[in-house]
């Protein structure tokens, strides 16, 4: 029995009564006349008597007070303590494997230009930087045009490419080849002997060297790979087109063979792709037709009718129909005036006459389009739209979508937006190719190649004003491996 002190209380009686034969009183029984054998509520618990007074009100349920910050036991923060190194493993070594030095220095490549800061590819092949090239001055600009939509450079006006410092540009992708060193060249001058036996090395054997052939064709121009080919057809009694097929594939092996072609062969034989068999791609027929000169067509129909059995114009004709076909066979005849002084009173007139047959009466005159699209020179086009735009305020480009639909709107678009500014144009042609999902890999090859000893500097240039962009970076991002490689080599060296 607990007591109110917190012990066990003892019921043995004090007079020393033995009554209970156990020795000791339980407080259950009633052994003996002893006072401690009542039941004492100050042992036990039980609830107060409201009748009794004063009265006895219920305790309330014990709370204990809230812990004070003073009286909680709050730990010392530990004390601050530099990170020490952890001590190495035992057996390791910091460096196990020291550096050595290259075994192979840089060499000097005699057949790259030599010019002030500018990036030598003598040891490993790089596509030079745009941002890193000096300015250039670009006098061989086309008529220039006020008015044109793509706003000509100023003739004689340093190119400065635009500062990118803080422009994120995506790290290379992992798995695509790199770029090795590139073969032993002799140093002297242009030897075709010498690139014939490393494009001979290139491909005999098992396997391929893809950098060797792009190392050759990035850094020679037109003539000297014209002269390769005739060199490697002479020492070694084949094609260099062909055997340079038989080795590679796919996008890769277009470029290559484009780039050992000459601009008349490639233009003819896009040409006959684009028509052979069922079915024809306008497409290349409105670029080719649409934007060549006339000595340019001349050379085209020679070399066409020469390898594909038939004229250019009797294919034509029977691949196309209607006004376009039209349009396409009067392009072909080369007359176009290139009369670098045009007369007012007749660009005054061919203007006038352009309204009349087209937004100035119910209908559209086609034959007056194609005869004066044919014939007039570039000065004498950008002439023509001036006089159109004061007569309706807008260019002759707004008058041909209105008054136009389907291949024949795409062809004169073609042949008036390459008149007014055709590195403008192309740059347009190479946008189309590499925005959105996909790539439209015939088109990118086609313009890069078919412009590369021509105006793609100036395409290059066209594509960073008009679009903000550079030309580069986005034809990088959009290919892959070495067809990457050439692609980029290609443009960076112009």
């Amino acid at each position: 029995m607990m007591t109110s002190t917190g012990g066990f209380q003892s019921f043995y009686p004090s007079n020393g009564n033995r009554s209970n034969p156990n020795g000791y009183n339980s407080g259950t029984g009633n052994y003996g006349n002893n006072q401690h054998n009542t039941f004492h509520r100050s042992n036990t618990y039980m609830p107060p008597n409201p009748y009794q007074n004063p009265p006895y009100y219920p305790q309330q349920q014990y709370s204990p007070p809230a812990l004070q910050q003073t009286n909680t036991y709050i730990p010392p923060p530990p004390p601050k303590m530099n990170p020490q190194p952890l001590p190495p493993p035992m057996g390791y070594s910091p460096n196990p494997y020291p550096p050595q030095q290259n075994p192979y220095p840089p060499q000097q490549n005699p057949y790259l230009p030599q010019q002030n800061n500018t990036f030598h590819r003598s040891n490993t092949y790089m596509p030079l930087s745009p941002y890193q090239n000096p300015p250039q001055l670009y006098q061989n600009l086309q008529v220039p045009y006020q008015n044109s939509p793509y706003q000509n450079p100023q003739i004689g006006q340093p190119y400065i490419a635009p500062y990118r410092s803080n422009t994120y540009r995506p790290p290379r992708p992992t798995g695509i080849p790199q770029m090795g060193p590139m073969p032993n060249l002799p140093p002297s001058n242009f030897n075709p002997e010498q690139d014939c036996q490393i494009l001979r090395n290139a491909v005999h054997g098992l396997g391929t060297d893809e950098k060797a052939i792009i190392n050759i064709i990035v850094s020679r121009n037109a003539a000297q790979r014209a002269e390769i080919r005739n060199c490697y057809k002479s020492c070694y009694g084949k094609d260099l087109i062909k055997r340079l097929k038989e080795d590679t594939s796919g996008n890769f092996k277009e470029v290559i063979a484009g780039m050992f072609m000459t601009p008349s062969e490639y233009d003819a034989m896009c040409l006959y792709k684009a028509m052979k068999g069922l079915g024809t791609d306008e497409g290349v027929l409105i670029e080719i037709i649409g934007t060549r000169t006339n000595e340019e067509l001349r050379e085209i129909k020679d070399v066409f009718e020469r390898e594909y059995k038939g004229t250019l114009e009797k294919w034509v004709k029977g691949d196309t129909s209607g006004n376009f076909k039209n349009l396409l066979v009067a392009l072909l005849q080369g007359d176009r005036s290139m009369n670098p002084n045009p007369d007012p009173n007749i660009c005054q007139s061919d203007a006038q006459a352009l309204y009349n047959a087209g937004e100035g009466r119910w209908g559209t005159d086609e034959p007056t389009f194609i005869k004066i699209f044919s014939k007039r020179s570039a000065a004498e086009i950008a002439m023509i739209n001036d006089f159109y735009i004061k007569l309706r305020g807008k260019g002759l480009l707004r008058a041909i979508d209105k008054e136009f639909s389907g291949n024949i709107k795409k062809l004169l678009q073609t042949v008036v937006g390459g008149l007014l500014d055709r590195p403008g144009y192309f740059a347009t042609r190479i946008r189309e190719s590499v925005k959105g999902l996909g790539t439209n890999d015939s088109k990118l090859v086609r313009v890069i190649v078919s412009r590369s000893e021509k105006d793609l500097g100036l395409i290059k240039q066209a594509y960073q004003r008009i679009y903000g962009r550079d030309m580069l970076h986005d034809v990088r991002d959009d290919t892959s491996g070495y067809y990457r490689d050439i692609l980029t080599g290609i443009i960076s060296r112009v």
